[in-house]
This record gives structure tokens, sequence and C-alpha cells, in this order.
């Protein structure tokens, strides 16, 4: 008998529709388990806000994280599901943790700035390596980003040689060992309008870019680049790389998202644990709303976490 495997889920912002994607999830015919780590009582009480009358499904189990912490607010709920639905898989309970919308905003403290679900959980995991943004926005297309979640002003900062070198090799092992691509295809984009165009509006592509590409190229690494940015989702390109790496969020973002906004998956490379996301918001305006309210998302992302776990 085939194991079952089961996915770790943090529900997200109770205000969002993380909570409403894990109810509907429950009219789905699921081929691996579900535990959703989150708040019980919005869930059910979400359900029923949605019109589902019989919210039962054998494949899927609700943690309700208060029942083991003293929660003392919204924040605190969100954080401790994220904290629950992670060490699940770091127990080996669950063999892959897929995470729905958070705010940050209202995650953020005047000590503590939440910048995002990456740097979150790879902190509180102790990731030996700064992990890599990618989304997968179709079987075979991924794209990735140098930086995070950070200011554009401090990406910039980090297209460094050494930084791209050591980022760019993670990128590789990760796309080769974890995503069993064998030979792995990448396109570098430029950082700077039509990728510098021979230093003319920036030298970042000559002195730093390039010598990475050629460096890594000595390594027998599969590198082409640097490409203008504008361009290099092209369909060509996309059928010719099994990943297109860009230098920063919104570069690859902004194309992305228009191509694949409501299918799109976040897969965080450089974690010890597979880790997933909806590559959306948390659509506050669509609470309770079923008929406007696309599940696509999600279940690609439980695919794709129980395709990589």
């Amino acid at each position: 008998m085939n194991h079952i495997k089961t996915l770790a889920v943090s529900a997200g912002d109770p205000d969002g529709i993380g909570y409403d994607l894990c109810a509907l999830l429950y009219e789905k015919n699921l081929n691996y388990h579900v535990d959703i780590y989150g708040d019980e009582e919005i869930l059910l009480s979400r359900a029923k806000l949605l019109g589902l009358k019989n919210l039962h499904n054998e494949k899927i189990t609700i943690h309700h994280v208060k029942n083991n912490k003293k929660i003392k607010n919204k924040r605190e709920l969100v954080l401790e599901s994220i904290k629950g639905a992670a060490e699940a898989c770091i127990d080996k309970k669950s063999v892959a943790l897929v995470t729905l919308p958070v705010n940050k905003e209202k995650l953020s403290t005047s000590k503590n700035l939440f910048t995002g679900h990456t740097e979150y959980i790879a902190e509180f995991l102790k990731a030996r390596n700064e992990p890599i943004m990618t989304f997968i926005g179709n079987k075979k297309l991924i794209v990735a980003t140098h930086t995070t979640h950070m200011s554009l002003l401090n990406a910039i900062k980090k297209v460094k040689k050494n930084n791209l070198i050591n980022k760019l090799q993670l990128l590789h092992s990760c796309l080769k060992n974890q995503l069993k691509i064998k030979n792995p295809k990448i396109l570098v984009t430029g950082l700077n309008p039509h990728a510098g165009e021979n230093n003319l509006f920036g030298d970042e592509e000559s002195k730093h870019i390039i010598p990475a590409i050629n460096k890594l190229k000595e390594l027998d690494l599969y590198l082409d680049g640097p490409a203008p940015a504008d361009t290099a989702l092209l369909k060509n390109n996309m059928k010719k790389y099994d990943c297109i790496y860009y230098m920063y969020h919104d570069q690859a973002l902004c194309a992305f998202k228009t191509l694949f906004f409501d299918a799109g998956v976040n897969l965080t490379l450089g974690l010890p644990i597979i880790r997933t996301s909806v590559d959306h918001g948390t659509a506050e305006e669509l609470v309770g709303k079923k008929e406007r309210i696309s599940i696509k998302s999600f279940l690609n992302a439980l695919d794709i976490a129980k395709k990589f776990s």
C-alpha cells in the first residue's frame, strides 16, 4: 500500500482569504492528507459564511494552535500557525509546508519587522543559506530572484560578483537535487535597462554579473546572460530555459504575475524543508465571496509541495 503524504498548511491572516481557501479545500477529493494549523473557530465561521454545510473531509485535520499556546492577538495566532506547521515538517510529521497569505504590516512591530514568510521561516529554521525565492508558472518554467523582500536600493547593493556566484550555485544545486532537473539551464538577467547596454545605463553587468556568469561557466554550469529583464520572459526563453534568474523582486514578479496570477506558486529553495505558497495576497475584500475566490493557486501549491517533497 502506498503511503499517503501529509502536507502542513499555515492558515494565514485571519482577516484574509486563507481561511476561506482552507474551508473550500474540504470540497476537494484529495490524494494527500492536509494538516491545517490555525484557529478552528475562525475556520468554522468562515465555512458558514461561504455557505458550506458539511465541513468534513477524512483527508483534512485541523490543528487548533490555541490548544497549545497562549495566544493574545491575531499577530501571535499567525506566527504560531507558521511555526507549528514548519515544526511539523522538521519533526517529519509532514513532508512539506504550504503557507497562505499574511499581512506584513500587521505582523510588524517597531522592534521586529516582518518582511515576508521567506525570511521569517529561514530565520526560525536557522537555515544555513540565504533562501532563494522562486516562482513556478507552468510545468517547466521557474522564475527566481537574486534578492528577497527589501528596498530597491538595498537590492541593488546585493548585486555583487561573489554574492551572485554563491546564490547561482545554490540555485543550480537545488534545481538539480531538489527539483530533479538533470542539467538545469539558467538565463540570468541584467540589473539595468537593456542589461546596461555596454555600460551606457550602468556598470553592474560588466563589473559583477558577467564575471559571475563566466566564473560559473568554468565550473560547467549552463548559464546565459545577462539578458534584458523586460524581454527575458518571452515564449522562446520560457521553452529553452528551466529557470530565469532576475536581480530583484518586482523585476521578476511584474511579468510573472501578469502571466500566471491565479495559478502561480511560490517555491522557496535553500530551506531545510520544502515550502510553497500561493502567489497572491490576503484579498480581504473577497472574504466570504465563494463565487469570486479562486482556489487554483492553493491547489497548485499543494500539488507542487507534494511533488517535490
